[in-house]
């Protein structure tokens, strides 16, 4: 947040702040998470203003929790019915408040800044790895365990309340402006680029679909023959989309209703953590380095 830096080390069930010199400023001890895969954790802290906001989805008591980032003093905890998901809260500022939209094996909900239950979804898959993002005045939720059926992708509309669970055989409701039964994805979250929504599959194919009804607009296109596959979500630059493979290739395809490979750079080691932009750079981890790649001075 410009002044330190919060890491949540959920399977350790540790939440700390450190400045900028690595001295640490404050750790709470949240509770280990236990999932029931026993894959470890895999959900990131989100920030928003004074707090930060944790999941913590376990086989023993599941929560999500809001920490003050000054002291790391607990604000509030709710109690959540689930037992492991993977993915990240995502605080939405919308048009007509602000919530904190979680998604999870049992349920997507969707809290206020105090821990209330303003909303919930009913209809994900048993593992739940992708996060949530806005765009488009839209939230846009997936999930998509393999081998499963459905593997859902929602998009929502601000203002919902109660249960805005599909009825049997609907794509839409109030809520809900559009919603796909098998664009879920298992690891990578999706990317909307303008008015395109373009989901990255794990075995190395991208489709794009319309952003605000959902219409196919081309299916599924091979990346490269050669791929072993992509765990790092999809990210966007100066109108190009960047997906980066577990092998450290990372190909540049053109944005728009064509699809099209314009490049490709190669960082010669596994990579699967999903890169970080911000300040004119861009962040990549690849099994033994971190880069930094930003444009030359002048």
């Amino acid at each position: 947040d410009g002044r330190f830096i919060y890491t949540y080390l959920g399977s350790a069930g540790l939440l700390t702040a450190v400045d900028f010199k690595g001295r640490t400023i404050w750790t709470n001890e949240t509770g280990a998470v236990e999932g029931a895969s026993e894959y470890g954790s895999g959900s990131s802290p989100a920030l928003y203003k004074d707090r930060v906001i944790i999941v913590n989805d376990n086989r023993k008591q599941s929560y999500i929790a809001a920490y003050e980032l000054r002291t790391g003093r607990e604000l509030w905890n709710v109690p959540r019915q689930e037992s492991q998901s993977w993915a990240t809260p995502l605080v939405w500022e919308n048009e007509l408040r602000t919530e904190i939209v979680t998604a999870s094996t049992n349920k997507v909900r969707s809290y206020d800044l105090d821990g209330g239950l303003l909303w919930e979804l009913k209809g994900m898959t048993n593992l739940s790895t992708p996060s949530p993002f806005a765009n488009q005045g839209l939230v846009y939720i997936s999930s998509g365990y393999p081998g499963t059926s459905p593997r859902p992708v929602y998009a929502i509309k601000p203002g919902a309340s109660g249960d805005i669970s599909l009825a049997k055989d609907q794509t839409s409701n109030e809520f809900i402006a559009w919603y796909q039964p098998l664009l879920g994805t298992y690891n990578t979250s999706a990317l909307v680029l303008g008015n395109y929504y373009y989901t990255l599959l794990d075995r190395g194919f991208l489709l794009c679909h319309d952003a605000k009804t959902g219409k196919e607009i081309y299916g599924r296109q091979r990346i490269s023959a050669e791929s072993s596959g992509f765990t790092a979500s999809p990210w966007s630059y100066n109108g190009k989309i960047f997906l980066l493979s577990e092998d450290g290739d990372t190909f540049v395809v053109q944005a728009g209703p064509e699809f099209k490979v314009v490049g490709k750079n190669s960082l010669n080691e596994m990579a699967m953590a999903t890169p970080a932009v911000l300040r004119g750079s861009v962040l990549l981890r690849t099994q033994s380095k971190l880069y930094r790649i930003a444009r030359a001075r002048k």
